[in-house]
């Protein structure tokens, strides 16, 4: 037996909050069970994929890619694996599929639409298939090529195929180091150099305002915001640990306002953040220069 199914009538925990037009319970005041201590209104983010086929899905430009079609899961251990996306006529593909990984897809629920991580120049790239002619959904090498494409490492403990830029990062004109410590490896550990400082260019500063629907917690701490102007943008702040240690801890759901510097990478857009305000506090995440305020953070802490 094939290991991946298809599936389209499914319950699945979903991440994304219970509100719009996804929302499937009606909060009534807290009454706490009486073994655990868990309020009744707290939900996991649990929906029917039936209420997730069909649903909207837009680039980081904004525009509209197609619709989720399908569902690959894993049925070793229950997880969402791919979204086969129906392209419609978008860049010429179509009517065609697109197997993105769940990764990639952050939903907007106010909306009823999926923000999926990727320009529009990027998925012009993108390979599809017919919907009468799958391919192997459980073929580990197609995963890999899949996962490498969108940028993604494969779960542990089978990761393979690493993600890699292929994309030279450029250096803005007058960039120089941060006085007073080094780009070397052996010197800091790479997630605590200047993540981004070559790419960060002071002329392309700008600044946004949306609500927080995703916030990734890998090494390297990225957000999609989605703006007041039904656009998805990607931030990128810096070293997890270090904005775990704030007093104020980001979270989907949060309105803020992000200022950096607007710069594309691997064909996709981006913004490497100097500052960002929620309300009348303020998180310094670099100067204007692009310099990071953790240099050294680590080291005396």
């Amino acid at each position: 037996m094939k290991k991946y199914l298809l599936v389209s009538f499914l319950a699945i925990v979903m991440l994304f909050p219970l509100q719009g037009a996804f929302a499937q319970v009606k909060n009534s005041p807290a009454k706490k069970d009486i073994v655990r201590g868990i309020p009744e209104n707290d939900h996991i983010n649990a929906f029917r994929v039936d209420k997730i086929i069909g649903s909207g899905v837009i680039n980081l430009d904004g525009e509209p890619i197609g619709t989720i079609d399908d569902l690959v899961i894993d049925i070793d251990d229950g997880s969402l694996v791919y979204a086969a996306i129906k392209t419609g006529g978008f860049l010429g593909f179509g009517g065609k599929l697109l197997a993105v990984p769940w990764k990639s897809l952050t939903a907007v629920p106010s909306e009823g639409i999926f923000i999926i991580d990727q320009s529009k120049a990027k998925l012009a790239k993108a390979s599809s298939f017919d919907a009468n002619n799958w391919p192997d959904v459980g073929d580990r090498n197609w995963r890999a090529g899949i996962y490498e494409f969108y940028r993604h490492h494969l779960p542990s403990p089978r990761n393979a195929v690493p993600a890699t830029s292929t994309q030279k990062q450029k250096s803005h004109i007058g960039y120089r180091p941060y006085p007073g410590y080094t780009e070397q490896p052996d010197f800091y550990p790479s997630v605590w150099q200047n993540i981004y400082g070559k790419m960060f260019d002071p002329q392309k500063i700008e600044t946004i305002t949306g609500k927080i629907v995703r916030v990734e917690f890998d090494k390297v701490m990225k957000l999609i915001v989605y703006t007041d102007t039904k656009k998805p943008v990607l931030v990128a702040l810096g070293p997890t640990g270090y904005f775990e240690s704030q007093e104020k801890i980001l979270k989907p759901g949060d309105k803020i306002t992000v200022t950096g510097s607007g710069v594309v990478v691997d064909d996709t857009p981006f913004l490497i953040a100097t500052k960002i305000k929620e309300g009348n506090k303020e998180l310094q995440v670099r100067d204007n220069e692009g310099h990071p305020i953790w240099i050294g953070w680590k080291q005396s802490k």
